[in-house]
């Protein structure tokens, strides 16, 4: 009781704390981790291999050159991002690697906090609790260097905006995911349950990406940007026929054994996304912000190619989720249970490795939780709340 009491009492200066220390524990860590060394790669690979390829990109983009060719002298693996992102992390390169990398994962730590403290609609009194659960995926993204922390603050941001009935602001902060990575863009689904917005959004949105789009002739030529775009059309186009990872793709072929081409789950699954459109039940007209974070879930799980720390924006989705409800069904409790202990600590130490490894891999049971929950939201959605439980 007392450390209830405690968390309470100071959470404006503790929770704010604990994400800071996941900050500088992921930043040290990487940074004096000795490096690798990686077959056909010419260069030691750090822990912090991700920062060094969004750093190099700016080199690459001022210097006209392929930003998604192969750079095995400088880093491992490729740049996967769009110019315009190349061209922002132009400023992290007038700082030492430590320091920049310590400012990159603060903003992927501080924007999620920022976008999740500007919903409306939130259950004030347990709204702590869910940030302080997403600490454990907050931690597996910043270690991994990568740009979801960024795209989940953003997402948030956006709705939050949406909202507030503030479309250039949410149409900004959307063009801005979706030129992160592309997927970001289905936020603008949300708009179809404003209709208020739409039509300001759409001619918004084309102005903003047109200005996103040309950001980067600053640094180089209208023909080069343009080939740097069909370069960058051209790898989305191949990674599309890799293997899958952990996704609604993977989760059916290990559990049912279904070898289901990825594109007829993708529009069974846009198909399924698309339905409460068409219900516009009570509980969506009064939560309607709920589709965005089912939208959140949906671009991940259906995601061929996520990654562990792709998750960060499911999870991050999912808490905010629970931060609506004033009282929970004890199937919210199961979904609750099975995230925290498979999706989030799936991946860490908690476990012994080869548990990690049929957890994540092998059972898909990173994937599993986020699936049940994007269901659970979708019967809402179309019909009615769950039966709830007072706790």
């Amino acid at each position: 009781m007392k450390i209830k009491n405690f968390f309470f009492q100071n959470q404006q200066w503790f929770l704010p704390l604990l994400f800071l220390l996941v900050v500088i524990y992921a930043t040290l860590r990487n940074y004096f981790l000795p490096t690798s060394t990686i077959d056909g790669v010419h260069c030691g690979v750090t822990q912090y291999n991700n920062y060094i390829i969004f750093k190099n990109s700016f080199f690459h983009l001022l210097s006209q050159l392929n930003l998604y060719s192969t750079y095995s002298n400088e880093q491992y693996d490729l740049f996967k991002y769009t110019p315009s992102f190349a061209l922002f992390f132009g400023l992290f390169t007038l700082l030492p690697n430590a320091l920049g990398l310590f400012i990159w994962n603060l903003l992927n730590v501080a924007l999620p906090i920022l976008g999740f403290s500007q919903l409306l609609g939130l259950n004030k009194k347990t709204k702590p609790i869910w940030l302080l659960l997403l600490i454990p995926e907050m931690l597996t993204s910043v270690l991994n260097s990568q740009s979801n922390g960024l795209i989940l603050g953003l997402m948030l941001l956006s709705l939050a905006a949406i909202q507030r009935e503030n479309t250039l602001k949410a149409v900004v902060f959307i063009c801005i995911t979706g030129f992160i990575k592309i997927f970001g863009i289905a936020l603008f689904a949300v708009f179809l349950l404003y209709p208020n917005q739409l039509k300001k959004a759409i001619l918004q949105a084309f102005v903003v990406l047109l200005i996103l789009f040309g950001l980067p002739l600053i640094v180089t030529s209208f023909d080069t940007l343009r080939q740097q775009y069909f370069n960058y059309f051209d790898l989305l186009k191949n990674d599309g026929n890799t293997f899958v990872k952990y996704s609604v793709m993977a989760w059916l072929n290990t559990w049912f054994n279904l070898n289901i081409g990825k594109n007829i789950i993708l529009l069974i699954g846009l198909i399924i996304q698309l339905i409460p459109l068409f219900f516009q039940s009570d509980y969506l007209r009064k939560n309607r912000i709920i589709y965005g974070f089912s939208w959140m879930i949906w671009v991940v799980i259906f995601n061929h190619m996520a990654e562990s720390a792709t998750y960060i924006i499911a999870v991050g989705a999912i808490m905010a989720y629970l931060a609506l409800k004033d009282k929970l069904s004890i199937f919210h409790f199961i979904a609750l249970f099975l995230l925290f202990f498979f999706t989030e600590l799936g991946p860490s130490d908690l476990y012994p490795k080869y548990l990690r490894i049929w957890i994540v891999d092998t059972a898909q049971l990173k994937v599993f939780p986020c699936i049940v929950v994007w269901l659970m939201i979708f019967f809402e959605m179309i019909k009615f709340d769950n039966i709830r439980l007072k706790y």
